[in-house]
């Protein structure tokens, strides 16, 4: 009696099956042009400085939709969550979606009950398997026939602030700066700004910190060499 529980419950903790708790950080990448003291050129409405940080995170992409068992699995993007030894774990979107991000709808049955929705979509790292993962006592659901790409999207991020200082161009012995700042890819209008600069009255020009030493300029293109950032590294 005592053999068949142990082996009553060794088979129910193999069908179980869960994602792990989130232990994937997406990559944050500095961004740093020009290198300092490099003699640069750029055209008009370029961007002659560009300082901040932006974020990629890895995911798998479905290249077709992915039926596996009544959850059907959208082509698109899914970001990964969590990763153990032999598998990675993404999440997934509830409806359609601009932006190409994997999503799944409500699952049914075969009597078309509603299915409960996966934790989590898991995929193998040594094999073509795409798994539902819905927890509980209830074991992965598999498929080996469809194929899937790990590939690494940008993603917005508030953190992800972009300070940029760009060439709008030349009238007489003035020249003309504009600044942006962005997070997250999207513009922040109050902290867009002109500036003008008189070369006559000196060939270094400043903002914000960064200092630029400008060795020509027209309404095409201007060379110039950096001195100091906005964040002086």
């Amino acid at each position: 009696m005592r053999s068949l529980l142990l082996v009553t419950a060794t088979i129910g903790l193999s069908a179980c099956a869960s994602t792990p708790a989130p232990n994937y950080t997406p990559i944050r990448t500095p961004i740093s042009f020009p290198k300092l003291a490099e003699e640069t050129q750029v055209s008009l409405g370029e961007d002659m400085l560009r300082q901040g940080f932006y974020t990629e995170e890895d995911g798998i992409e479905l290249v077709a939709e992915n039926n596996i068992k009544g959850y059907r699995l959208s082509k698109g993007f899914y970001p990964q969550i969590a990763e153990d030894k032999g598998s990675t774990y993404h999440s997934y979107r509830m409806s359609s979606n601009r932006e190409g991000a994997g999503y799944l709808l409500q699952a049914r049955d075969l009597l078309g009950l509603p299915l409960p929705f996966p934790q989590s979509i898991r995929v193998s790292k040594t094999k073509q398997e795409t798994c539902v993962i819905t927890g509980g006592l209830n074991g992965p659901i598999c498929d080996t026939e469809h194929s899937f790409e790990r590939t690494r999207q940008p993603v917005l991020s508030d953190r992800d602030l972009q300070q940029t200082l760009l060439y709008s161009g030349r009238v007489g012995d003035r020249i003309k700066i504009g600044y942006r700042e962005s997070s997250g890819s999207i513009a922040r209008p109050a902290f867009s700004n002109e500036a003008e600069y008189d070369l006559s009255a000196s060939s270094e020009i400043a903002y914000r910190g960064a200092r630029i030493k400008v060795i020509t300029a027209d309404n095409q293109k201007i060379r110039y060499v950096v001195l100091s950032n906005f964040n002086t590294n």
